[in-house]
């Protein structure tokens, strides 16, 4: 089986945003920078207050949904050429509620691997709920009095972990675009495993490499660009024209790296399906 060049489909996914730009644009501003400059923005504001705390949740968990809305919508433009704008919105939206479901099944997937922690945690009798709040001090009084061997194999698993749901992230990565461009449900999910055998190693430095670079330029907006212009402005308090326009660079440069995966995603599904079907000798 021939494999993928992940180089080529970084050339493919850009020459795409570059021949698209003028069609992506309106996507990304509505559905991608909005809600992330929106939720940055607010994020704060709870942290003082918790009777707001539940309806700031509520407001990122809308946010969060619209980006997804998003991202869907320029996956299937990235896989189908002749999709317009209005077409993969339309696609988008048809396929919005099983892309929440498959992410949902995913993510459930990825926390039932918790169990056996969470049965580590009670074994070494440490109160679970020290460990949901938090109080720096009063978890390491709890974590203190652990056993060394329960501690061990706390850190082990933990590891463990890390790395299957960096795994079953590269594994799962094209259900969106199997949901967008064939339809086909949960059959979405066997769909991204079996068009991403062979290929979870890359895709994992793929993914590694982006979280990287995209977590450092979001850090460097918030914190460098942020903390300058609070100096200048007289604070950044949560609401004040610092925050606010801080908020509005950390949109930004989460929507440029946002449009560039939606993208990348698209172009990946196309390479590994046509390997498949070079494979099986289907055209």
């Amino acid at each position: 089986m021939n494999s993928v060049n992940m180089g080529t489909v970084w050339d493919r996914a850009t020459e795409f945003l570059g021949d698209n730009i003028a069609a992506v644009t309106p996507i990304a501003l509505a559905a991608l920078f909005l809600p992330a400059s929106i939720n940055d923005a607010i994020a704060p504001l709870g942290a003082n207050n918790p009777g707001m705390q539940l309806g700031i949740s509520v407001a990122s968990l809308v946010l969060a949904i619209v980006s997804i809305f998003g991202e869907l919508a320029i996956i299937a433009m990235a896989v189908d050429a002749a999709r317009t704008a209005g077409d993969g919105v339309r696609s988008a939206a048809a396929q919005l509620l099983m892309a929440l479901l498959t992410s949902l099944a995913v993510l459930a997937l990825v926390l039932l691997g918790l169990l056996p922690l969470i049965g580590l945690v009670a074994a070494a009798g440490i109160d679970m709920k020290v460990c949901a709040t938090n109080d720096q001090a009063a978890i390491a009084q709890a974590l203190s009095g652990m056993p060394g061997g329960i501690g061990w194999a706390i850190a082990v698993y933990s590891l463990l972990w890390i790395i299957g749901t960096i795994w079953i992230s590269a594994r799962f990565v094209l259900a969106l675009p199997a949901l967008v461009d064939e339809r086909r449900g949960f059959g979405a999910l066997a769909r991204s495993w079996q068009l991403t055998r062979g290929l979870a190693l890359k895709i994992v430095g793929v993914l590694v490499l982006y979280f990287i670079v995209s977590a450092v330029a979001a850090l460097a907006a918030k914190t460098v660009f942020g903390g300058v212009l609070g100096l200048v402005a007289g604070g950044n308090a949560a609401g004040s024209f610092a925050a606010i326009v801080t908020s509005i660079a950390v949109g930004a440069v989460g929507t440029a790296f946002s449009v560039l995966q939606a993208a990348f995603i698209g172009k990946l599904f196309i390479a590994a399906r046509d390997r498949t079907q070079e494979a099986t000798g289907h055209s």
